[in-house]
């Protein structure tokens, strides 16, 4: 005769949820990172006037962030779980498993955050558990950088997470055309764009951007910019001058400023013009795949 306190033992092994003690063990938590913006949200259209290319899915995760810092943390108390400092991407996979996570990990909510494309972790700020970029350090345009942060539930039958990169910033594409061949530097500023961004995608105060290029005396240039969008649903103003002297002391060629409307993921495209014959600048801006005329500018 089979005793009840030996029933109610089978039945409680039976039914019992998931303890680490037992013979089977719970799955472990697996966390993947991918890239969610592999290509700007107005690509196709930029594309279509022959100034960028789009990007394929099947570049390797390396191709857009080569290099990858995160955290794992205790969504209930902040404790650092798992933390993985500025490393480099290797491989040809999609995505990036995150490594160091233990084995035995109970079953909770855990915040997971990542950077992509970070320079070093001196631009990486960690305050009451948020963790805050500076976008253009010194005024400098910086990296292509990514991020990421998501809460997620983790029990026995959500053991495997993925969190997709998203990029921080835009890009600036500037094409000047038909320059004289004296004119071989530019300089430029792009003022009101924001500074910093943290790991709620929260976007922090103004600064400005500060460039200068350089080329061989080409009458037709094309640069590009990442920059951070503009801030406070404001417009940025970019400022673009060309000098015939390395000194870069007096422009000789000064087109207005120009107001610009900045935003995360997406290109803008300028284009300046200048007649050799009228000694004129003129404006374009690329919208809705046509060149859109802004104003003409005469060279002093």
């Amino acid at each position: 005769m089979i005793r009840k306190p030996l029933i109610l033992f089978m039945l409680a092994a039976a039914l019992g949820a998931c303890v680490r003690e037992d013979i089977q063990p719970c799955p472990p938590l697996q966390v993947t990172i991918g890239i969610g913006d592999r290509n700007y949200d107005n690509i196709d259209e930029v594309a279509a006037s022959g100034l960028d290319t789009k990007r394929s899915d099947d570049e390797p995760f390396k191709a857009f962030a080569s290099t990858l810092y995160y955290v794992i943390e205790d969504y209930a108390t902040g404790e650092v779980i798992v933390e993985r400092f500025l490393q480099q991407v290797d491989g040809d996979g999609l995505q990036v498993a995150c490594e160091g996570i233990p084995e035995e990990l109970p079953f909770g909510k855990y915040i997971v955050t990542a950077w992509g494309n970070l320079p070093d972790e001196e631009v990486l700020d960690e305050a009451g558990g948020v963790r805050t970029s500076v976008l253009h350090p010194g005024h400098v345009e910086g990296f292509d950088l990514y991020m990421a942060c998501d809460t997620i539930d983790y029990d026995y039958d959500r053991g495997t997470h993925q969190l997709d990169l998203r990029r921080v910033k835009g890009k600036l594409l500037i094409e000047t055309i038909n320059l004289p061949a004296s004119v071989r530097w530019s300089d430029k500023t792009i003022d009101n764009v924001a500074g910093s961004i943290n790991s709620r995608f929260e976007y922090g105060e103004a600064t400005a951007v500060k460039t200068t290029h350089e080329w061989g005396g080409e009458p037709s240039i094309l640069t590009d910019t990442y920059v951070a969008p503009s801030v406070g649903g404001q417009h940025s103003t970019l400022d673009v001058n060309f000098y015939n002297d390395a000194s870069r002391e007096n422009p000789v060629c000064e087109p207005a400023p120009l107001q610009l409307s900045l935003a995360r993921n997406h290109i803008e495209v300028v284009r300046y013009d200048y007649d050799v014959v009228t000694g004129a600048f003129e404006i374009y801006i690329w919208v809705d795949s046509r060149w859109e005329n802004i104003h003409d500018l005469v060279i002093d």
